[in-house]
């Protein structure tokens, strides 16, 4: 109970401390809108005190804005937005304020804009969370599964404790499209045991869309997107950049990483170079190590960009590497072993902790280089063209080796996949005029898969790609209408070898389908807005889900796809409703998604038993299913430097064909906790203190007698923060002390597929540092 101590003597600390800071409070909040000169709310605009470069904020879909913690006295504001002159306004703080910036468009300030890869959400009418500021310093050095799992609506779906990917509203992997800098994401991401190949520190800036999105990002967007976006590029001639030092106490890990970002002149080069590593050995959970889940990375990202006149041009690369290994009591050698690992407690495997990775583990690098350039016409219009290249190499190995004594063979993968991907688009964003707005555009890309290994898994195939969209937006100034349409077409060729004769075959697939979108965006008063979205989208069977057949030792499980599968079709509806005053700041979505032939993994209750060991079998199917929900977001401040933080995310899926609850959807999660924070305390700026409590439901809407294990019980974990800026030699540096599940309690949760085999982590020290310079 030592960390419980801490932590109180910590809060103490800060309560006895605080009647000294009361003689400057504060604690005072600007709120605003800004617009264009049409009343057109303006989206991505930075306000920024200058007399504390620290607070700021950036505009909603709304043009709406919030500083907290405002000092009294005299504070000068800025208001920047690309293509429009720089707002300014001089104000005298004595309590909470409000401001509305309207800025005129500014043609030479147009043919100043950097290109930095930054896309800004382009259906507004769709739900839409982000991480900034300082929940985006306490994700740092989290995977992005985990990174955005606190957002409402968001969780995770698991293979072990280094293995996560994104799941929005109870869609994940295909369904849920990543852009970085700009660029989607393609890489194996055919499973939960496959993770998003991506450095979470390449972007500042997180947010996640809710909802159909295939109108403006393509096919397969139906669960959402989430988009990792940079900092723009600097403007002013010299260096800065950033580091980033985090430590862990649960599997040791250490993570290190650093930005250096410059300008070669005022009308020169700017660039940015960064690179992250990562070790950690074995996790433990609370009372014994999961041996063979030490993982490494290491990661690069560069991009420069260079600006003449209406013209901008940019270069992006990012490579990513990682080595994770694969928890060895997943692992049975027959039925009864693996019935036996279900059924008990706690794994065979010798509790020991270790940083060496034996097998099985995968081996995964991810390659992107990406160039783009903008030109702005006269008429404020803008074309933008984007070009990308992406390398995935994924390899696998399993702990039952081939029979030989060959070096060679022995050191080789079991299974290998290398999926190379080439992309383009070009979108035209029309000037605004007289309350109308939008951008149309066209996309492509070409894809091949080369499969190479011991045995066979998945097929290679190549595909073509290619899709058409417009978007139209009409705005009233409290009322915003846009609709969206889309039409997508996929070739799709798959090479085989005939088990029997070993001749070699083809299977040619096509699909085209349209998609459309319809929303409206009403805003009642500067503090109360409703937002509601209609949009159809759809998603071809990936290749994995058609042909896959035989072990995938990352999640070890026995796998068989369905080639007669068809594509999948969405309606989506959602109704959100936010409000945002003094003390008060609340959203809630509503959403409704009815998709037919949908997709899914179905356990079939008899498992493998091959020569290398014995496996839970799953096959691919596919039923007219509805998911439902509903996502609720709370900040409330009940007491002088003290907020309350409350979320909720509910999902609710039904098997319709079947009438029957839809597996592996999230249970009920509820998160509430509270923060105290000053403006100031002795050599620490911004102090603050928080405590959670999530608790998570038993799932109990699951179809009876289909897994191989019954949903584990709820459980609930509380968290705890403290952290504060300081500054060294003018320089900034946050440091934040987190405990993670502080009570060690034990826990299994039904979305990690490992649940079968054992618990999920226990108590997690973590001290993150970022030094700015």
């Amino acid at each position: 109970m030592a960390h419980i101590i801490l932590a109180m003597a910590m809060f103490i600390m800060f309560v006895g401390d605080a009647q000294r800071c009361t003689a400057q409070s504060c604690n005072f909040r600007i709120s605003g809108v800004v617009t264009d000169d049409q009343r057109h709310p303006l989206i991505g605009a930075i306000i920024r005190l200058e007399t504390d470069s620290a607070k700021g904020d950036v505009t909603d879909t709304g043009g709406r804005f919030s500083i907290h913690r405002v000092c009294p006295g005299h504070t000068l504001l800025t208001c920047r937005a690309d293509g429009f002159s720089t707002g300014v306004a001089h104000m005298h703080i004595t309590g909470n304020s409000t401001i509305r910036f309207s800025l005129n468009a500014d043609k030479n300030q147009l043919a100043e804009v950097v290109v930095n890869g930054v896309r800004l959400q382009d259906i507004h009418s769709l739900s839409q969370v982000e991480l900034r500021g300082l929940e985006r310093f306490q994700a740092s050095g989290k995977t992005l599964g985990d990174a955005i799992k606190a957002l409402p609506g968001l969780n995770a779906i698991q293979t072990g404790p280094t293995i996560s990917k994104p799941m929005i509203h109870g869609l994940h992997s295909s369904r849920v499209l990543i852009l970085n800098n700009g660029i989607r994401q393609e890489g194996q991401q055919w499973g939960s045991e496959h993770a998003p190949e991506i450095d979470p520190f390449v972007a500042n800036r997180i947010s996640v869309v809710k909802g159909a999105a295939s109108v403006r990002y393509g096919a397969d967007a139906i669960g959402g997107v989430v988009l990792l976006e940079p900092d723009p590029l600097p403007v002013a001639k010299g260096m800065s950049g950033n580091v980033y030092l985090i430590g862990q106490s649960n599997g040791r890990m250490g993570t290190a990483s650093a930005t250096v970002q410059g300008r070669t002149g005022e009308h020169g080069i700017a660039w940015r170079v960064q690179g992250t590593a990562k070790q950690g050995g074995n996790f433990s959970t609370p009372h014994y190590y999961l041996k063979n889940t030490a993982m490494r990375e290491q990661n690069f990202s560069a991009q420069a960009g260079y600006k003449y006149k209406g013209l901008d041009v940019a270069a992006y690369y990012s490579m990513y590497h990682t080595r994770n290994g694969i928890f060895e009591g997943s692992h049975a050698g027959n039925i009864t072993d693996l019935y036996a690992a279900i059924a008990r407690e706690r794994p065979v495997t010798a509790s020991v902790f270790s940083y060496d990775i034996a097998r099985s583990y995968q081996d995964i690098r991810h390659e992107l280089a990406k160039v783009g350039a903008t030109y702005h016409f006269a008429n404020e219009g803008k074309l933008e063209m984007n070009a990308a290249r992406q390398d995935d190499i994924r390899q696998e190995y399993d702990v039952s080796l081939p029979y030989t004594k060959d070096p060679t063979l022995l050191s080789k993968p079991q299974v290998s996949f290398q999926l190379m991907t080439h992309s383009a688009e070009l979108v035209y964003t029309t000037p605004s005029r007289n309350g109308l707005s939008g951008n149309m555009g066209m996309a492509g890309n070409t894809q091949g898969n080369v499969f190479k290994g011991i045995r066979y898994l998945v097929p290679n195939f190549r595909t073509y790609s290619g899709g058409v969209f417009a978007i139209e937006r009409y705005n009233t100034g409290k009322l915003t209408f846009e609709a969206g349409a889309r039409y997508d077409h996929r070739w799709q060729r798959v090479y085989q070898r005939n088990a029997s004769t070993l001749q070699t075959y083809h299977t040619t697939l096509t699909f085209s389908n349209p998609t459309g979108t319809v929303g409206a965006i009403y805003r009642a008063t500067d503090k109360l807005s409703f937002t509601a979205n209609a949009g159809t989208a759809w998603r071809a069977p990936s290749v994995n889900e058609l042909y896959i057949h035989g072990v995938h030792f990352s999640d070890a499980s026995y796998q068989d796809g369905d080639s007669t599968l068809k594509a999948e079709r969405s309606l989506n509806t959602g109704i959100t409703v936010a409000y945002n005053s003094k003390k008060l700041r609340a959203t809630a979505d509503v959403y409704r998604n009815h998709i037919g032939n949908y997709i899914y993994e179905t356990p079939q209750l008899q498992p493998v038993t091959l020569l290398s060991g014995t496996f839970p079998a799953f096959r691919f199917t596919q039923d007219n299913v509805t998911i439902s929900g509903v996502d609720a977001s709370l900040q409330y401040d009940f007491a002088r430097h003290f907020t309350l933080q409350s979320r909720a995310t509910i999902v609710r899926g039904y098997n319709n064909t079947a009438d029957a609850w839809l597996i592996y959807m999230p249970a009920d999660r509820y998160e509430n906790g509270i923060v105290f924070n000053l403006h100031e305390l002795r050599f620490m700026e911004e102090p603050y203190i928080s405590v959670e409590n999530v608790s998570t439901l038993r799932q109990t809407r699951v179809p009876q007698g289909l897994d191989y294990a019954a949903p584990p019980a709820g459980y609930s974990i509380f968290n705890a923060s403290a952290g504060f800026t300081t500054h060294i030699r003018k320089k900034k540096m946050m440091v934040d002390v987190t405990v993670a599940n502080m009570t060690n309690t034990r826990y299994r949760d039904y979305l990690d597929k490992f649940r079968y085999y054992a618990d999920n982590i226990g108590i997690n020290f973590i001290v993150k540092t970022r030094f700015s310079f």
